[in-house]
């Protein structure tokens, strides 16, 4: 994984933090008929993260910096246990 092991404990703290706050899961959203990827990143919108890329957005995290949304979305999956 691509994510530093600084921004992804930032990633994680957000999303559990999330999870507890909303009570949103994976059946929730597979019971709409929305995927797991859906659930990943609404939980990464709803956690109010902001993600910059160090040069012109300075964000709670700059992975953007260093990685795109293919490596935060590995992160994620590996935060929720899903695929």
């Amino acid at each position: 994984m691509k994510i530093t092991a600084d921004d992804y404990a930032v990633l994680q703290r957000a999303i559990k933090r999330t999870i507890d706050r909303t009570g949103l899961s994976l059946d929730n959203y597979t019971s709409l008929g929305l995927t797991a990827k859906r659930y990943r990143w609404d939980l990464l919108e709803k956690s109010n993260i902001k993600i910059g890329d160090g040069i012109d957005i300075d964000g709670d995290v700059n992975i953007y910096a260093y990685a795109n949304n293919t490596h935060i979305d590995t992160a994620l999956r590996n935060i929720t246990k899903t695929k």
